[in-house]
């Protein structure tokens, strides 16, 4: 079966969009077009360059003038993001440029633009960090659809620890309405459903939850309620957690006291708890116990599993609440690596100047290829292995059905077996899965034999890893040493 996916990557300066997204990949006239950037903050927490956490205006820009010219006039287009809760929408369209982009292009061609918050809550900081409300808004002018994935979520084989699902910030209780026994919530944003193409415009950056953060993870920003999203496990590791890997009461207590401060509307109570949390954390930083905390490890088995979700849904998703056997809508992704991300991203990430772009219409392959040019072995990162596994409305075929032609790619085989998963949809209920009969030793049974175009020339996946062009991403502090390239 050819996986009809096309990975482009540009290292020149300055890196022009059209060398990297094929003529072969068109937009039909009257579409929707959904563009979906990462726009998670409007700053920088450690005051460094912005521009590393969010996808750029000028890779926006580019992308508009490509859908413009290819929906001839017809169709509509739409530009939204779930940011952090916390975020200025409207700072964070500054600081990205993408504001000014979609003014701009606006004004030059005339085709108007739909620009979308689709959170449905925003919340107040503090000072240090803490939240000190929760402010209920609109969202999307369009609706919500909820789907329930049941007993086909991957995060099934957690089930049983479903009320120690988090999500930073939020009360246990706001998340355990999303999550139980064959129940596994997801509020979607009505405007992604009703896209016939979906863009994704990441940034190319690591992630401390999932490795890495790309076209998958960026689909976190398409829920409109942060509650029903699953971030880790409360606990340590020993305690059936996944929290962080060690026991430690001091770390949660940390946790307890975050809780109770966050929202908290009585200000004598949240000053003292902001003290006992002052002093516990002194505390934990002084005993030099191990810093990592919120899910920020290579043992979060959690956060990847939520994310493939929201990936299935976005492929799959009707506008009734169900999944279809087929994929609904083209997904396309182009990487923004022009000032990438490395260490401990998504939030606190530090500047690289990479300049490379990725193009790529399958989300799982564009990943994987984009990991290895960051020096990353999909292999090792559980997010793009397990996705790998996934039958029931599996991501990497995803789009083999939508056109009939493939870019030179040749035929990706699993298990050493010919893959001939394309029409049916088994029922595996979310459970880890054996693709094509049995796991290989030392990692997935998706053996890639797809080449990806770099510079002008086709290399294979290990190849890329092993080429010049290929960099050394430093990996976040709670995966170091787990997820890179073996030399």
């Amino acid at each position: 079966m050819q996986l009809n996916f096309q990975v482009n990557t540009l290292q020149n300066v300055p890196p022009s969009l059209r060398d990297v997204w094929p003529e072969s990949c068109r937009i039909t006239p009257g579409q929707t077009v959904l563009i979906k950037p990462n726009l998670v903050l409007d700053r920088h927490p450690r005051g460094n360059d912005v521009r590393c956490l969010v996808a750029r205006g000028e890779v926006l820009r580019q992308v508009l003038d490509r859908v413009a010219t290819d929906l001839q006039g017809t169709g509509r287009i739409m530009v939204g993001d779930s940011p952090l809760q916390t975020t200025s929408f409207e700072g964070a369209l500054e600081a990205s440029g993408i504001g000014k982009a979609i003014k701009d292009f606006e004004r030059d061609t005339g085709h108007a633009v739909e620009l979308i918050d689709f959170r449905q809550v925003h919340a107040d900081r503090d000072e240090r960090g803490h939240i000190r409300s929760w402010k209920e808004v609109p969202g999307d002018p369009h609706g919500y659809v909820t789907y329930d994935l049941d007993g086909h979520s991957v995060l099934c084989p957690h089930e049983a620890d479903s009320h120690k699902f988090r999500v930073s910030n939020y009360q246990a209780e706001d998340t355990m309405q999303y999550h139980g026994r064959n129940k596994h919530r997801y509020v979607i944003a009505k405007s992604v459903i009703d896209a016939d193409t979906i863009i994704s415009l990441p940034k190319m950056k690591t992630h401390c939850k999932v490795g890495v953060t790309l076209s998958m993870k960026n689909f976190v920003g398409t829920v409109g309620r942060k509650q029903c999203l699953a971030h880790h496990r409360e606990g340590g590791a020993p305690g059936g957690g996944d929290e962080y890997p060690d026991k430690s009461q001091l770390k949660a207590i940390s946790v307890w006291l975050e809780n109770a401060i966050d929202g908290n509307p009585q200000p004598a109570l949240r000053k003292i708890y902001k003290l006992a949390y002052r002093i516990n954390e002194r505390l934990i930083k002084t005993l030099g116990i191990n810093p990592i905390r919120d899910g920020g490890w290579y043992g979060n088995d959690t956060c990847w599993r939520m994310t493939l979700d929201l990936v299935r849904i976005a492929i799959y998703g009707r506008q009734d609440g169900t999944l279809s056997d087929t994929p609904q809508r083209n997904i396309w992704t182009i990487v923004d690596g022009l000032i990438a991300g490395e260490g401990e991203g998504p939030l606190e990430a530090t500047p690289v100047e990479a300049n490379a772009l990725v193009f790529g219409d399958n989300p799982l392959m564009t990943d994987i290829f984009t990991a290895a040019l960051m020096g990353f072995d999909y292999r090792k990162i559980p997010l793009l292995r397990e996705a790998t596994e996934i039958r029931t409305w599996p991501i990497w075929d995803a789009g083999c059905e939508m056109r009939d032609t493939g870019y030179g790619i040749r035929d990706a085989e699993v298990g050493g077996q010919r893959s001939e998963v394309g029409g049916q949809r088994s029922e595996v209920g979310g459970r880890k899965t054996v693709v094509g009969g049995r796991r290989s030793e030392g990692g997935s049974m998706l053996d890639i034999h797809s080449t990806c175009m770099v510079n002008g020339v086709a290399m294979t996946l290990e190849e890329l890893a092993g080429s010049d062009v290929a960099m050394r991403f430093e990996a976040p502090m709670g995966w170091k040493g787990t997820m890179e390239w073996d030399a």
